[in-house]
């Protein structure tokens, strides 16, 4: 169940939370925030060279101990920043303590009964946000981080939190304004004396700002699928060693393999990385030419379903066959790789070609061919653009700034007035700004924030 909480500020409350997972651990991390950190923290902490908390020096780790009521609770590392210079931009505290779940809530117990309240789910992020020293594209980074479950995801995640996105806005931004300046200076005098020279200039300016708006939307709909995962599937007819190739491709034994014919009666799938993508590979029921019951129409109907999902198709064949990809209705747009399996029982000597690549599942000959051959199609089809949208939110106030300035671009010089021009760039600075800054919207605020830990 997600937390939900109210959008409000409080800065005199003194925030806490264990930062690190749940559960027991070699080491625990306690994170103390706001006005009142260093007076809570100095009621227990006890550095070893027994200096004060307001002695130690900023960004350095202390030897100590933590005591309640003169009795040692543990022996812990303790690390103290300064506002402005830490996460949150307030005064704030790590303790790094042993992992055991008593001495974890023992201590964060003690915080809160000296002033400081459990904080809400990305609380400390929300604060760090607040105080400007991470900015809303960042945060989202920070959530996607969390969330990434392969390279691809965590690289556009890494890209973001190091301010990759926010440059590129700040362009555009820049960009705009600068249009904004040359119709502004037109107001100054009457229509009929509106210089040609500025008008080429901002229409120049304009479509060459559509163009880098256009590439980065393009980006984030190609690169969309290495959040969602690549969706695999292999084809053929029965025993033509499908399901053999799909446990080969996992490196297990998910798929029953039998010399009886259809013993793939449904589809299985699973995850599949390539390359570090995450992806989804399945095995479906071989579809058969005749005499089909009941659970074999069931079966192939399923499979005719994955197909039309399919980002690459895999069609497995045992034989030499032509055409066979429009007995399987595989749509022309399709990715499709040919493979010809048990090829040690070939009669005819072939080789491997644009056309098919040939393997023997049963003594994993060509299985690198066929790697290297889906990491080609997939990489071509979609790793040609450098992401840099992170989510769904950003990807659709970047094309309302598209579509608002693209009605500039299809009007004609004297069709609209330089005052309607100037309210539509206006317009799209507007929606530039909700990428970065919402304002009184608590439910985008709670999608960002709540999805974060107590810690963070």
């Amino acid at each position: 169940m997600q937390i939900k909480f109210k959008l409000f500020f409080n800065n005199k409350d003194t925030i806490t939370a264990i930062a690190t997972p749940n559960g027991i651990g070699a080491i625990a991390i306690i994170r103390i925030s706001g006005k009142l950190c260093f007076k809570i923290v100095s009621s227990c902490f006890v550095s070893k060279e027994k200096k004060q908390i307001t002695e130690l020096k900023t960004n350095t780790m202390y030897l100590g101990f933590i005591k309640q009521n003169k009795k040692l609770i543990d022996k812990v590392f303790l690390c103290l920043f300064k506002q402005p210079f830490s996460y949150t931009g307030e005064d704030l505290i790590e303790i790094y303590c042993h992992g055991t779940l008593y001495i974890q809530n023992k201590i964060l117990k003690f915080l809160i009964d000296n002033g400081a309240r459990l904080a809400n789910p990305g609380e400390f992020s929300l604060r760090s946000f607040k105080n400007g020293k991470i900015d809303l594209i960042q945060a989202e980074a920070l959530s996607e981080l969390f969330k990434a479950e392969d390279e691809a995801a965590h690289s556009l995640a890494i890209k973001n939190l190091n301010g990759k996105f926010s440059i590129f806005l700040k362009e555009i931004r820049k960009d705009i304004i600068y249009l904004n300046s040359l119709i502004n200076v037109s107001l100054d005098f009457d229509e009929d004396n509106i210089s040609e020279f500025n008008y080429k200039k901002f229409i120049t300016t304009l479509v060459v700002l559509i163009k880098k708006i256009k590439i980065t939307i393009i980006g984030f709909k190609k690169n969309n699928i290495l959040k969602k995962g690549y969706y695999l599937v292999l084809v053929g007819r029965p025993n033509v060693g499908k399901s053999t190739l799909f446990n080969l491709l996992l490196k297990k034994e998910r798929s029953i393999v039998s010399n009886i014919s259809g013993t793939t009666i449904n589809y299985i799938e699973e995850d599949f990385f390539i390359k570090g993508i995450k992806s989804r590979i399945v095995d479906t029921a071989g579809i058969k030419e005749n005499k089909l019951d009941k659970l074999d129409i069931k079966g192939i109907h399923k499979t005719y379903e994955t197909i039309n999902s399919a980002d690459l198709i895999l069609v497995i064949k045992d034989k030499i066959e032509k055409d066979l990809e429009k007995d399987f209705k595989i749509s022309r747009k399709k990715q499709i790789i040919i493979i010809i399996n048990k090829c040690d029982l070939l009669k005819q000597k072939i080789i491997s070609n644009k056309q098919y690549i040939l393997i023997s599942a049963k003594y994993r000959i060509g299985l690198e061919r066929i790697k290297k051959q889906i990491n080609k199609r997939l990489n071509y089809k979609y790793h040609k653009t450098d992401n840099i949208i992170n989510n769904m939110r950003n990807y659709e106030c970047l094309k309302q700034v598209l579509l608002t300035l693209m009605k500039i671009k299809k009007t004609r010089k004297n069709s609209l007035t330089p005052e309607i021009f100037s309210f539509l760039l206006r317009e799209a600075n507007y929606h530039l700004g909700k990428i970065t800054k919402i304002v009184n919207n608590d439910e985008i605020f709670n999608q960002i924030f709540a999805t974060f830990c107590l810690g963070k």
